[in-house]
């Protein structure tokens, strides 16, 4: 039975795009507002699927063609219409490399890939100081095209196998409802099977999860279940329908002011909103009037809906460059952008939505409707690699590299004064230079659009990915007769190239025990999501074990606190930073007696200090100068090096000062000399990383035939503290 139009489901895409809108824009208490896509998830499943299996019980068959073109006269012109501007805009007013990177997911978008883009992009914990994509709302469009890649082919089949008995039981040449009710059982399955996959896997990788279509199928699966149920559910009594809206009403209000950031999503939680919308689906049928539909169902709240995809679709977008552009748009500057995005909504279905969709060139040409894909594909490409070579020519030209004689200064300028370590000298005349205007050095190391993905590579032992059975991958010398191994996260990742490069010198079999977000303090971290990191626990503990096991002459540690919290020992957290200091600072002293009677050395490497300016952004940004991308020390980030520090002095451990590679009296430079040293704010680059490798050695004198002298330099040189050994 197919119930014909509903007013009420318009209403209630209404609700769904003003809470996603209203939480982007942080407007109001709708912190959970991201739900609203999750109800898009389910009205599409219910919509979608009634279709479907109403032509099959009309027809006999689907025809895939048919609904193809459909989807495609849908979602293609409006979605394309606002990638294109998107691109423009992003040229216009953000900085080269935000702009490059706009385009790049602007090619994912176009392929429905979005979602595995940004999966990338976030699972890598690399990425968190990057701002969010202005296209990074496709990642939800891309989710259900794949969903409508499989569901209607299966609904195909179900066509074919209903036939099929219906020969064999009677010879009957109508399906009935056969279709729907035989649908009700794969659905079941594939609901059972993504949800049990969206729990697990929302509390192993959230970020991921988070965009994965295998934990977003059941969603889409719910509201598709609902309909093919819609044929039972329709005899419930219009009071007991009535009820069940506004139970499903009142769960996707709760969830829309009771989540936030910190839930873990999708998993159990997301069961609240889902759940509630196919009860309020399910509930409209013939529901009694005192229902919700009839709220729903106001013209002012219909034409919202109307417009809910149109709104989707540039909101985001909008937020994001103005964001990038001026100031943050969130509270009354946010409502100010959405105030803008509602008539160009409105114009974008009047003019672009409703004139293709009922194009007479599409009536009765299925295939016209399917080649609008290949048709998008044909247009967006030559756009998409004009753009990018726009960008590539802003990021074109520059001057000479700076150089310890040659930073900008006058011909009458004094004797500078440097440091007779070339890097620290290197640094000091990189903060002169800016000072001076020097001129932002050509070909920097490595380049702007390389920035971001300038990251040592660790093989197979990407262990932030792998819980189980984790395998260890030798590097340096792999038939040295010596054993180094660091430990930590991403900020100890960062120093894998001087050590590659030390450890083969040298003799050394290298192991890099390494998960991102997890540090080598032992405390538990805070989780993007919330909660405590029980992963990061587990992985502490094996790369202890392998200590144990491999008693390498060498142990290097190294990171950052996380700074958004460590855990009680009663899983409470623990965000203020003076306790988390002092948390950090226990937590290495335990690490390094864990370590130290299996360890010939135990070594501490200090992290540089995060700087306040993204170094990539601001060098990108138009009229960028050194001077303007000259950038203060995180303080933050200096409390954090400190714990580190006394934790070393107290276990009598070397501690390494990298301070004066990266900063000379509080001030950092973007570029330091022609190497562009900070990947972000908080990571360095890899490029530049490597160009330590002296430096590095200088300090941790891997070189067996090395003697520590009783007495170490002061830190402020940026050499060791102590040069005890951390071994028994």
């Amino acid at each position: 039975m197919h119930p014909g139009f509903r007013q009420d489901i318009q209403g209630l895409r209404a609700l769904a795009v003003l809470l996603v809108i209203l939480d982007h824009a942080d407007i109001g208490p709708f912190h959970g507002g991201f739900i609203g896509v999750d109800v898009f998830f389910v009205i599409s499943g219910f919509l979608i699927t009634g279709l479907l299996v109403s032509e099959a019980e009309r027809t006999g068959r689907a025809s895939l063609l048919g609904f193809y073109a459909r989807r495609a006269r849908r979602i293609l012109p409006a979605a394309t219409l606002v990638i294109v501007v998107t691109v423009v805009a992003s040229i216009y007013f953000l900085s080269a490399v935000e702009a490059s990177g706009a385009i790049e997911d602007a090619l994912w978008a176009t392929f429905f890939l979005a979602n595995f883009k940004f999966a990338s992009d976030g699972t890598d914990y690399f990425q968190n100081d990057t701002p969010p994509s202005p296209l990074q709302h496709y990642w939800s469009l891309s989710v259900e095209e794949q969903f409508y890649l499989v569901w209607p082919l299966l609904v195909m089949l179900l066509c074919v196998y209903a036939a099929w008995r219906a020969r064999r039981s009677a010879g009957q040449r109508s399906l009935g409802p056969r279709v729907r009710d035989l649908g009700v059982s794969p659905l079941v399955v594939i609901v059972g099977i993504s949800f049990a996959y969206s729990v697990s896997h929302s509390t192993t990788d959230p970020v991921s999860a988070y965009f994965s279509p295998f934990t977003r199928a059941w969603e889409l699966g719910i509201g598709a279940l609902a309909a093919c149920l819609s044929t039972r559910l329709i005899l419930l009594k219009p009071s007991v329908q009535a009820l069940l809206s506004w139970g499903g009403l009142v769960a996707v209000a709760v969830a829309s002011l009771v989540f936030d950031g910190t839930t873990v999503f999708p998993g159990y939680a997301a069961a609240l909103p889902v759940v509630g919308t196919a009860a309020m689906l399910a509930g409209g049928l013939r529901p009694a009037r005192w229902g919700p539909q009839r709220l729903l169902s106001l013209q002012p709240v219909r034409t919202v809906g109307d417009w809910s995809y149109s709104l989707y679709l540039w909101h985001w977008p909008a937020l994001i460059i103005v964001s990038e552009a001026w100031r943050p748009a969130v509270g009354w500057r946010g409502a100010l952008v959405i105030a803008a995005v509602v008539p160009l909504s409105a114009l974008s279905y009047h003019f672009v939505e409703n004139p293709v969709r009922r194009a007479q060139l599409f009536k009765g040409r299925r295939l016209r409707g399917v080649l609008l894909y290949p048709a998008v594909v044909v247009m967006t490409l030559p756009m998409l690699a004009a753009a990018n070579a726009v960008v590539t020519d802003e990021l074109n030209g520059g001057g000479p590299p700076i150089t310890t004689s040659s930073f900008g200064q006058g011909s009458d300028a004094n004797d500078p004064q440097f440091s007779q370590d070339k890097v620290v000298a290197l640094v000091q005349a990189s903060v002169r230079a800016a000072e001076n205007g020097y001129e932002i050095p050509a070909d920097l190391k490595p380049s702007l659009l390389d920035l971001s993905t300038d990251i040592p590579d660790l093989g197979k032992c990407q262990y932030f990915e792998i819980n189980n059975d984790r395998p260890l991958c030798p590097r340096g010398d792999p038939d040295g007769d010596k054993t180094l191994v660091l430990i930590g996260d991403s900020h100890a990742r960062q120093w894998v190239p001087a050590l590659d490069i030390l450890s083969k010198k040298y003799g050394y079999t290298a192991y890099y025990l390494i998960r991102e977000g997890c540090p080598s303090s032992d405390v538990t971290p805070w989780m993007v999501h919330g909660g405590p990191s029980t992963d990061c626990e587990a992985f502490q503990d094996w790369a202890r074990q392998q200590v144990a096991e491999l008693k390498p002459d060498v142990v290097v540690l190294g990171s950052e606190a996380n700074r958004r919290g460590f855990t009680t020992d009663d899983g409470q957290l623990v965000d203020d930073e003076p306790t988390m200091a002092t948390m950090y600072r226990e937590g290495m002293e335990r690490e390094i007696d864990f370590l130290s009677p299996n360890a010939g050395r135990v070594i501490v490497v200090g992290d540089p200090p995060a700087v306040v300016e993204h170094p990539g952004r601001c060098l990108s940004e138009r009229g960028a100068t050194l001077k303007s991308c000259l950038s203060k020390e995180d303080p933050e980030s200096l409390t954090f090096i400190d714990s580190l520090r006394q934790a070393a002095a107290a276990k009598g451990v070397q501690f390494v000062e990298t301070a004066s590679w990266f900063c000379a009296d509080g001030l950092c430079p973007s570029v330091v000399g022609d190497y562009i040293a900070h990947r972000d704010r908080t990571h360095i680059s890899q490029s530049y990383a490597g160009f330590l490798t002296d430096e590095l050695e200088a300090q941790i004198h891997l070189d067996p035939a090395y003697v520590a002298p009783s007495e170490s330099p002061s830190p402020s040189t940026g050499t060791v503290v102590s040069t005890t050994s951390g071994g028994p």
